[in-house]
């Protein structure tokens, strides 16, 4: 497989320690949206040694393209958090804007979150690593 992959914050962890084996598409280009970016300066922050996180974490997000919200993932996230609802399987709330970045920029998204197989029939294509 290769294109552009949306990686969330579960993968992005696992490639920012290198401590796991991960079976990625081959040739493929990760895409960082601003939700995950904050779940990672959020973990940066709250880590020991902030400092030195936060500079292994700018050195290691260099080399990802950022993606911001708009219009177009604020309607998508709510489309998602409601039909969620209906269904009767909520996600974290972080993880529904996730998949509504996924959605809107139609982009797979590479997880280990077993809870965004729940997006799936929702137009989300969730890639398990």
């Amino acid at each position: 497989m290769n294109g552009r992959y949306l990686v969330d914050t579960s993968v992005l962890v696992e490639l920012l320690r290198g401590t796991t084996r991960l079976t990625l598409p081959t040739e493929a280009e990760f895409i960082v949206c601003v939700i995950a970016l904050g779940e990672l300066y959020y973990g940066a922050l709250a880590a020991r040694r902030p400092d030195h996180q936060l500079q292994q974490l700018i050195q290691f997000l260099s080399g990802y393209s950022i993606l911001h919200t708009s219009d177009a993932v604020a309607i998508a996230y709510s489309e998602l958090k409601c039909a969620l609802k209906e269904q009767g399987t909520p996600i974290p709330e972080n993880d529904i804007w996730i998949a509504a970045f996924a959605k809107t920029y139609q982009m797979p998204l590479l997880t280990r979150d077993m809870h965004f197989q729940h997006v799936t029939a929702l137009g989300v294509e969730v890639v398990f690593v």
